[in-house]
């Protein structure tokens, strides 16, 4: 999905030009598209003079504030949810909760431990063929 900084819109893939404005995304392209920089006037593979016409260069400094912006929204999700946690953890019915699921789970891995290989393996080919299954 590429934004194209010249008419506002977003289009869906990996388009090499904008749907809406026409104009390249950060390459000048030939008719054979090949991808050349901003600054060439020519064609580097084919010679060709009639390069498209990419789109507005964006700042760096809007690249950077968009990563921060990014970043402290990530981060306060994490804390706003690792807070959540912490509170939900407190609670004695999550920890008997925990206890238990931690108990089924080491029983669980000590009955698969115990099993033959042979029905460990048979086990493992029919979890396999039916996520496979499920992906067509």
């Amino acid at each position: 999905m590429n934004y194209c900084y010249n008419c506002g819109h977003i289009t869906p893939g990996n388009p090499l030009y904008c749907n809406y404005c026409g104009r390249s995304y950060d390459v000048k392209l030939c008719p054979r598209h090949h991808p050349n920089p901003r600054s060439a006037d020519v064609c580097s593979q084919c010679g060709s003079r009639e390069l498209s016409t990419p789109q507005p260069q964006v700042p760096a400094m809007w690249k950077l504030f968009a990563i921060l912006v990014r970043l402290g929204l990530g981060l306060l999700l994490f804390y706003v949810t690792l807070s959540f946690l912490v509170a939900l953890a407190r609670t004695t019915e999550f920890q008997q909760a925990f206890v238990a699921f931690a108990l089924l789970l080491i029983a669980l891995w000590l009955v698969w431990s115990k099993l033959p290989d042979w029905l460990q393996d048979m086990l493992r080919n029919l979890v396999k063929r039916r996520s496979r299954d499920d992906g067509d």
